[in-house]
């Protein structure tokens, strides 16, 4: 069976824009495999290897903020003039959060009983997928 062909249509000239090829059924099948085993590696990583990890990938999507703008308007007909506030704000988003991540992943404590230490500790688990639309 071929692969399937995805194209992307610019919604304001309806001329296409971009082409690729989508996942094949073995791509597919082989997913959560795959995903377990980078999910095995990522949850030997620390907290802080993992802000750091963030903070680096902030730093590039900062570098590229006109580049994506660009790609909003193209791909999704976003006005240039709130592409780059677009990019600003995911930006600000992810900071906040690596902002309060120390607290926010700390171990909770319980209900407190006599002989015994209760508390919830927060640790990666999975894989997950997360599937969102855009507007």
């Amino acid at each position: 069976m071929s692969v399937e062909v995805i194209k992307t249509i610019s919604p304001t000239t309806n001329e296409p824009i971009l082409t690729r090829n989508g996942a094949s059924a073995q791509d597919l099948e082989s997913l959560p495999q795959v995903a377990t085993e980078a999910f095995n590696t990522f949850r030997k990583t620390t907290l802080k290897e993992r802000q750091e990890i963030v903070k680096r990938f902030l730093k590039i999507l900062s570098k590229h903020e006109d580049e994506l703008a660009e790609e909003l308007t193209v791909q999704m007909g976003r006005p240039i003039a709130f592409g780059g506030k677009e990019i600003q704000t995911a930006i600000k988003r992810a900071e906040y959060l690596l902002k309060i991540s120390d607290e926010a992943l700390q171990d909770t404590d319980g209900e407190p009983e006599k002989g015994f230490k209760r508390f919830i500790r927060k640790v990666p688990v999975g894989p997950v997928l997360v599937l969102f639309a855009w507007n």
